[in-house]
């Protein structure tokens, strides 16, 4: 990983059709594929329930 003005880069591994999913999304919107995954993970992590409200559920 390397660390340059508060960003970290790293590497993930995408299955191929949604790779190509968030590069279609990313050029209809004229970004680029990074700031498309960085905007739709904070909105995700933004929305999730915080882990010690989760009620989990023995199957």
């Amino acid at each position: 990983m390397t660390t340059t003005s508060g960003k970290t880069t790293t590497a993930i591994r995408f299955p191929d059709d949604l790779r190509e999913q968030i590069q279609a999304a990313a050029e209809e919107r004229d970004w680029s594929m990074n700031t498309l995954v960085v905007r739709a993970t904070r909105d995700y992590v933004e929305r999730l329930v915080p882990a010690d409200e989760l009620e989990y559920v023995k199957t």
